[in-house]
């Protein structure tokens, strides 16, 4: 019989059971919800919350709730939706209180109306909805960029310029708390007369997957194949380790796409991204 639980909520020895199969379906799926699971669960685990429905001894489908992060850049929540069953998704329980980015894998076109009518009556009022692709590069597929040797992984003496970088994407930082995300996630810059004009990071790390994103460059850098560079750097970082990196990116943002495939990452799947707003 099909039953949902909270992870939290189950005896030690079944959450260990349950985590090493969590971890068995992300080394099969290194890039997927899975790597997320794993992820949040392991290094912030206060933030996080799993509803799991499970069939004997079998996951059936799960979400993955992250109540946001420390920083001002990470004020969302997130939610990872595995093989959306309804009697499931209308456990999750999250007040409208900022913005939710809903991530459905292995989801029909039903599934996303019963996900949005879910939300809709926990009082989000706005909802959009996005195709990304999910793409991978491996050591065998990587084509680094001639200007990789110009990124420079950052540090906290860089924040000042992280913070202003953060302006022109519209996000307002403090110094402070630029230091801190600079010493608490990876990420390659790009250095033109003590201006940071491209950067990218890497949000997630585990033994199989490294996970890229926040690439951005600033308007009057872009045409100079510097966002390339900085992500051909991280991608370096991942395979240099043994693993693979991961990245996704918008259906239709065709320039990313392009920079992406030129590095050797490969879309391995297309899945639909809910973005709810209060």
């Amino acid at each position: 019989m099909d039953a949902v639980f909270k992870l939290k909520d189950l005896e030690d020895a079944t959450q260990q059971r349950l985590m090493n199969t969590l971890n068995k379906l992300c080394d099969d799926h290194p890039l997927s919800t899975h790597c997320y699971a794993i992820y949040y669960l392991t290094c912030e685990p206060r933030r996080t919350e799993l509803l799991l429905m499970t069939s004997g001894s079998d996951i059936r489908s799960y979400a993955l709730v992250w109540y946001g992060g420390k920083f001002t850049i990470q004020d969302i929540y997130e939610v990872h939706i595995w093989n959306p069953i309804s009697d499931l998704v209308s456990r999750i329980n999250i007040p409208p209180r900022k913005r939710v980015d809903i991530q459905l894998y292995n989801s029909t076109p039903n599934d996303i109306e019963m996900v949005k009518k879910h939300f809709k009556a926990l009082g989000f009022r706005r909802f959009s909805i996005e195709e990304f692709h999910d793409m991978i590069c491996d050591r065998e597929s990587f084509n680094p960029s001639p200007l990789e040797k110009l990124a420079i992984k950052l540090g906290e003496e860089h924040a000042l310029l992280y913070r202003d970088l953060e302006l022109e994407r519209g996000i307002e930082i403090s110094v402070d708390e630029a230091r801190e995300i600079l010493e608490e996630y990876t990420h390659y810059g790009i250095i033109i007369d003590n201006v940071l004009a491209s950067i990218a990071a890497k949000y997630v790390t585990l033994p199989r997957i490294h996970v890229i994103g926040g690439v951005f460059t600033r308007k009057r850098y872009r045409g100079r194949g510097y966002a390339k560079a900085v992500t051909s750097a991280l991608t370096r970082d991942a395979i240099t380790s043994g693993a693979i990196a991961g990245l996704h990116v918008e259906v239709s943002n065709k320039a990313a796409i392009k920079v992406y495939r030129s590095l050797g990452y490969k879309v391995i799947r297309t899945r639909t991204w809910i973005f709810a707003h209060p």
